[in-house]
């Protein structure tokens, strides 16, 4: 199993997660130039100090990852300042808004983004809405009850409002990937695709298929240009479309995903407050845990790198005692892809 290659080591949790992207891309150079002020400050006061008397601080261990891993005998630390991950959430309700426990919808779409600043490249994790994993759930009046062993999906739906929905569904995906961190989410409705494809200026594909029942221009092998409902009929549909199976549905969503991306990028290209625009115009239709102008800035900054390719987790497809559909992750699969991804 290769693993990537790091010039530099020992890294550490510094700070809020949003202040630190902050810092890294506006300020660089303050930050090296604050740190050395501080390492000079501890370095000089405990030689000037009468060797009886107790440091007043120190920075040991303030660069050592606060996450490790063991593996086939071997120790990985995760290199959590090289990289920012964001959590994607498509909610299977029109409206984000209205929440109550158990009646907040689903978390249909899961796509984690990593964005890898020392290599410089985007990697794409598509989860699948099965996946069977941990999940914290509440009682009736709102009250942690444990964790339960259910599709990953039903964790958006133990929220009593669409924070606390999308903050239940992070820790699902956060305990899936063995404690790995993530930094930000950003969950969308289900009348929010429409919109965003249509701000695109719609999203070319090839229908592989049939889709007339819910729209007679939506006809296998036909390559269209999506708009309007179109946009959600492609995304969302799975009983009525094709073998039923969500398997299928993602193979489409990784579809539209690819072809959106390279919309995107072009019209970022082309215009520098596309991506403020298209927030604007989704603003009704999202929630997000950080600030917009720190996700405009982190778009800017990372359109450019290269993406690795839209990757799944290896795994196997049953059906359970409750007659619904469960994805089962390959565990050594799993932290191939954990290790290989965040550590060193």
């Amino acid at each position: 199993m290769a693993h990537k290659h790091r010039t530099h080591r020992n890294h550490g949790r510094h700070g809020e997660n949003a202040s630190r992207d902050k810092l890294l891309i506006k300020a660089v150079a303050g930050t090296i130039a604050i740190i050395a002020a501080l390492i000079a400050i501890f370095v000089i006061g405990d030689r000037l100090e009468p060797e009886t008397k107790e440091s007043r601080g120190s920075i040991e261990g303030f660069f050592e990852p606060t996450l490790t891993m063991e593996h086939d005998g071997r120790t990985y630390a995760h290199q959590e300042l090289d990289y920012t991950t964001l959590l994607f959430i498509g909610v299977d309700k029109p409206a984000l808004t209205g929440a109550t426990l158990r009646q907040s919808g689903q978390a249909d779409f899961l796509l984690l983004m990593t964005i890898d600043r020392e290599d410089r490249e985007i990697d794409m994790l598509q989860i699948d809405r099965d996946t069977i994993a941990k999940v914290q759930v509440y009682g009736a009046f709102g009250n942690p009850a444990g964790t339960r062993e259910t599709q990953i999906c039903l964790s958006y739906a133990f929220g009593t409002n669409p924070e606390k929905a999308c903050q239940n569904t992070v820790a699902a995906v956060e305990t899936l990937l063995g404690g790995v961190p993530v930094d930000h989410y950003i969950a969308l409705d289900m009348d929010g695709m429409s919109v965003l494809n249509d701000a695109l200026g719609g999203v070319t594909v090839t229908l592989e298929e049939d889709f007339t029942d819910l729209d007679p221009a939506m006809a296998a092998g036909e390559t269209i240009r999506l708009q309007g409902q179109q946009a959600e009929f492609y995304l969302r549909s799975r009983s009525e479309v094709g073998d039923g199976t969500n398997a299928s549905r993602m193979d489409r969503q990784a579809t539209f995903m690819e072809a959106a991306a390279e919309l995107l990028s072009k019209r970022m290209a082309a215009d520098a407050g596309f991506v403020g625009e298209l927030l604007s115009a989704l603003d009704e239709h999202l929630v997000i845990s950080c600030e917009q102008m720190w996700l405009v800035n982190q778009a800017y900054d990372a359109h450019k790198y290269p993406r690795t390719g839209l990757k799944k987790l290896d795994g196997v497809h049953t059906v359970g005692s409750d007659g619904f559909v469960e994805f089962h992750a390959d565990t050594e699969a799993l932290m191939d892809y954990i290790i290989n991804t965040f550590c060193e």
